[in-house]
């Protein structure tokens, strides 16, 4: 036996038009009929301006018609009995229309900055910085915003929005260098744009070495492609070993808490550990040559002195040698001993002939 049911589709598709009719019977519920367009449509409009007339359904805060019977008025906002558009002031605020930057709001009229937010408060469209230009919206409206990010620049970590926080760009600056974190053309240089500047970046590359060991080993420290480990036949000839032998034991990745096992390392350790000493070498045998050349001179000059005077002047030669360095301290007291002993001798001499007298 078939359902003498209403199938429920058609009950859904009934009670929608139910409802649609009405929201628009809702709309244009008139007490008298008419041709208003502009609040309601269809309903009395005595003065034929397009607001109809208020009536019990409807009345001037809804939208009728403040003065039914004058055609060039239809709302008075602040309600002094005077028309919207005869009143000089619409919203009663005492700031005449012609000068008022929102003429239907009576709590705000000027905006000293011109950057839209008015210079009232206790609004939501006050400006918390009323006097300076600004089109900030978080935490404070109508504040400076160098980025045009909404942020205020006095709560943005990067006000400039050049990508460097602002205690970065100061840190970065130097006795002659001095960035702008609130000028965008004022910016630290970044190689690798990872947002640290250079001066302060371990890594200005991303390669994953640092800038001290990749300046040590002769690698670029801006060229991320190129580091220690394949400076030598265009390969890689080194790696890091963390201990054991499991798969994550050996990798190629930077690792300073792993040892090191490379040709780059090698490398290191005979040109900077043992041939720097070697090269030396020389230096240190040319050094002592001369002051022992220096050494003999003196000694020579002390034996074949023929006055106590020359002697006494050699002496203050040889103070002078060993204060500079130019002969060693053991050679100074070496060649003291010898000018006593030739002073000694003088004196004997000196005191023979008097003693002869």
């Amino acid at each position: 036996m078939k359902s003498r049911g209403v199938p429920f589709i058609l009950v859904i598709i009934l009670l929608c038009s139910i409802q649609v009719y009405a929201d628009e019977g809702a709309s244009t519920t008139c007490v008298v009929s008419g041709e208003s367009t502009q609040d309601r449509v269809g309903c009395l409009d005595s003065d034929g301006d397009g607001w109809s007339d208020p009536d019990v359904n409807w009345n001037e805060t809804m939208g009728a018609d403040a003065f039914p019977n004058d055609a060039n008025e239809s709302r008075d906002l602040d309600g002094d009995g005077i028309g919207d558009v005869a009143d000089e002031d619409m919203d009663g605020d005492l700031s005449p229309d012609d000068v008022d930057v929102w003429p239907e709001d009576s709590g705000i009229w000027s905006d000293t900055d011109g950057d839209g937010y008015a210079d009232q408060g206790l609004h939501t469209q006050s400006d918390d910085c009323p006097f300076t230009y600004g089109k900030s919206r978080y935490r404070l409206q109508g504040c400076s915003d160098i980025d045009g990010d909404f942020i205020p620049d006095l709560y943005d970590s990067d006000a400039d929005g050049d990508g460097i926080r602002n205690e970065q760009e100061l840190a970065a600056s130097n006795g002659t260098v001095q960035f702008d974190p609130y000028n965008a053309a004022s910016t630290p240089l970044d190689s690798d744009k990872d947002t640290i500047p250079d001066v302060l970046d371990d890594d200005n590359d991303n390669d994953g070495w640092p800038d001290d060991v990749e300046l040590d080993r002769g690698s670029d420290i801006y060229d991320k492609e190129e580091t220690p480990f394949n400076l030598y036949f265009n390969s890689n000839t080194g790696f890091f070993y963390s201990g054991g032998l499991s798969g994550d034991s050996f990798s190629s990745e930077y690792d300073a808490e792993s040892i090191e096992i490379s040709l780059s390392a090698l490398s290191e350790i005979v040109f900077e550990e043992l041939v720097i000493p070697f090269l030396l070498v020389p230096i240190y045998f040319a050094i002592f040559f001369a002051r022992r050349s220096e050494y003999k001179k003196c000694l020579a000059e002390i034996e074949s002195a023929k006055s106590l005077k020359e002697l006494i002047e050699l002496e203050s030669k040889v103070n002078l040698m060993v204060k500079e360095k130019k002969i060693k301290v053991y050679h100074g007291l070496v060649l003291r001993n010898a000018l006593e002993e030739n002073e000694s001798k003088y004196k004997s001499l000196k005191r023979f002939s008097h003693e002869e007298e």
